[in-house]
């Protein structure tokens, strides 16, 4: 009997065909096991190297003063924004009452600036032959500006010269203004007088504003004077600080390549090794006074800022012509409060700054998975700050979950227990085909078409009404949580459809038997029996969004800052960047071994985690409840 079962066949090395394919499939597995160990060696070993760079990097900020200066900063960008939403009111309250008379004096001035490039020369021959008082010199000088005027006039083009159309529909206010441009006096630079009439009407008309505006923008001159004042000095520090911790190391490389060479070489780089000076100590204390004692220049330019930045506020008018002028003073009021308070707490914490604290180990790592900056293109300091990054992850993955997981689900339910075959063989590879479709063809997809839609009806009133409608900026985490979820509607349809396949058909045919109907059975007996596997579907249709690059990168906004999570639900039509994005956009660019390129790979290690971890957690959560089955 044990002959009858013998393995049989021809032996190569002592192995037949099945040992061979055993072994081929085998050792497959087990390189793959070794390939994605050293891969997460190597993900393990660059982002641990992190903190000790980061450690040192937030030690000389602080000693440099640079952490002090960041809270002047803060003030003056925080400051900027109230000046940028004022300027932005005035010029669209400008347009409401003044559409007309703004365009008379800025298309009269585009022709101003085309006729002193374009007709120079012919300026200065008219200048030339009145200078002269020769009769038939400046006759003939007139005559040519008079031409050159005329061409240029006649050939401008109309979109170019009213290019914000202010014009558009009063063909006599444009016509008015090729007049006066066509009789123009370059040299004697005489202003038409309805050209001042109407500059007169905006000034006296917006006066008012205008004032409101003016103090608001002065209001923040000593601030920004302090902020580049003390910018300089602490950038000095630093740089002279890392020059000091790299002069032992760079005086040796000098003095080892001046022993490999002879002559006038030689004599150079022991020239330029003598005159770097090595130090026991980095003079902090020392250097560091400046900023120190300008905490007083600090207090007294916020306090000026405060106090003027409230009066112009409330300077700003009350009603408006333009709706969207109005909107913005409505934020800014908005604004004002929160504003005060920030600069507030930043005086206060600014004032308990020490630049000799110790900074220690936890604060690093504290720093980078709380911090709430990311800045990586800035001379003035490098900042990384995980958390934006986590946080716009994880909203846009709940945006797609929560569009895709009820749709997936019940087209799976819908398809496998209810259709007909026709709506089977139709519906099943039309969602299924939705994975052929590439990642980029979505972002463009987003780009050009759901976002424009997005931008266009939000404002619609039926809709207008929802959290964070209207919509103002087309590329934000409602867009690409939308896409996501497209993306993610095949591999839960497909993974739940295969569950409720495995639910035994005697439990639909006992329901049935009993009496109940089709509904009574998914909904009883159907979907209870799947659920482990259901869960399994959301579970890795949530992996498959979280770890999805392209098109978040192409359509989240891309804006590294936290929510305002003001807006409540609305934040989601806010942009946002994503943990895959960051990588992607910025690996290209960074070098090797740099804070920057270690950082990188931390957010790639964290985000193999959180996948891990959903996978672990998920067959967990699968196998209890197959238990409890």
């Amino acid at each position: 009997m044990a002959k009858h079962f013998e393995r049989k066949g021809r032996r190569l090395l002592g192995f037949n065909l099945q040992s061979w394919i055993k072994g081929f499939f085998g050792g497959n597995a087990g390189l793959s096991i070794v390939i994605l160990f050293l891969i997460c060696l190597f993900l393990v070993l660059e982002a641990v190297r992190f903190f000790p760079s980061h450690h040192q990097e937030l030690k000389l900020s602080q000693k440099s003063g640079q952490e002090y200066v960041d809270y002047v900063i803060r003030e003056a960008d925080e400051y900027q924004n109230l000046v940028s939403f004022t300027n932005q009111a005035y010029f669209q309250e400008l347009d409401a009452r003044f559409g007309i008379e703004r365009g008379v004096v800025d298309s009269f001035g585009v022709f101003q600036g085309m006729i002193e490039d374009d007709a120079g020369d012919e300026m200065d021959g008219l200048e030339e032959a009145r200078d002269e008082e020769d009769p038939a010199a400046l006759k003939e000088a007139e005559a040519a500006y008079q031409a050159a005027v005329a061409r240029i006039v006649n050939e401008a083009d109309r979109k170019m010269v009213d290019s914000f159309g202010r014009l558009a529909e009063n063909d006599e206010a444009w016509r008015s203004v090729k007049e006066a441009a066509s009789s123009y006096d370059a040299v004697e630079e005489e202003i038409p007088a309805f050209v001042e009439e109407a500059e007169t009407k905006m000034t006296e008309g917006m006066a008012s504003f205008e004032e409101a505006k003016a103090l608001i923008s002065s209001s923040g001159v000593p601030l920004k004077d302090l902020r580049s004042k003390l910018v300089k000095i602490a950038a000095s520090i630093k740089d002279d600080a890392i020059a000091d911790l790299t002069a032992s190391a760079r005086k040796e490389a000098l003095l080892e390549g001046a022993e490999k060479v002879e002559g006038e070489a030689r004599e150079a780089k022991l020239a330029e090794a003598g005159k770097i000076v090595i130090q026991d100590e980095f003079p902090f204390a020392e250097r560091i006074k400046p900023i120190v004692a300008a905490h007083g220049d600090h207090v007294a330019a916020v306090a000026t800022l405060r106090e003027k930045i409230q009066e112009g506020i409330g300077r700003l008018p009350s009603e408006f012509s333009s709706e969207p002028a109005e909107k913005l003073v409505g934020k800014i009021r908005k604004l004002e409060p929160k504003f005060i308070e920030a600069l507030d707490e930043s005086i206060e914490e600014s004032g308990q700054w020490k630049w000799d604290d110790e900074i220690d180990w936890v604060s690093s790592v504290t720093k980078f998975f709380f911090g709430k900056d990311w800045t990586t293109n800035s001379e003035w300091r490098q900042v990384y700050g995980f958390l934006p990054l986590f946080t716009g992850s994880i909203i846009i993955s709940l945006i797609a979950l929560c569009i895709a997981v009820p749709l997936s689900i019940g087209a799976a339910i819908y398809v496998n227990r209810l259709s007909t075959k026709w709506e089977q063989t139709f519906i099943k590879p039309a969602i299924e085909m939705i994975q052929a479709i590439p990642s980029i063809v979505l972002g463009f997809f987003g780009i050009m078409v759901l976002g424009n839609i997005l931008l266009e009806y939000s404002s619609s009133p039926w809709i207008s009404w929802l959290p964070g409608f209207p919509i103002t900026e087309r590329l934000n985490m409602l867009n690409a949580g939308m896409l996501l979820a497209l993306m993610a509607v095949p591999t839960i349809f497909t993974l739940c459809e295969d569950a409720l396949n495995n639910v035994p058909r005697s439990f639909s045919e006992a329901s049935l038997a009993l009496g109940a109907s089709k509904l009574q059975t998914v909904n009883k007996v159907i979907v209870p029996a799947a659920i482990s596997g259901i869960l399994a579907a959301v579970l890795l249709g949530l992996g498959r969004v979280i770890g999805e690059t392209m098109v978040v990168l192409l359509v989240a906004g891309n804006k590294i800052s936290m929510p305002e999570w003001s807006a409540g639900l609305g934040v989601i039509a806010q942009p946002s960047h994503t943990m895959t994005g960051i990588i992607a956009q910025e690996m290209g660019e960074v070098s090797s071994g740099t804070l920057h390129y270690r950082a990188l790979f931390l957010v790639g290690l964290v985000l193999f985690t959180i996948s891990l971890t959903i996978n672990v957690a998920a067959q967990k959560i699968i196998k209890r409840l197959g238990n409890h089955a």
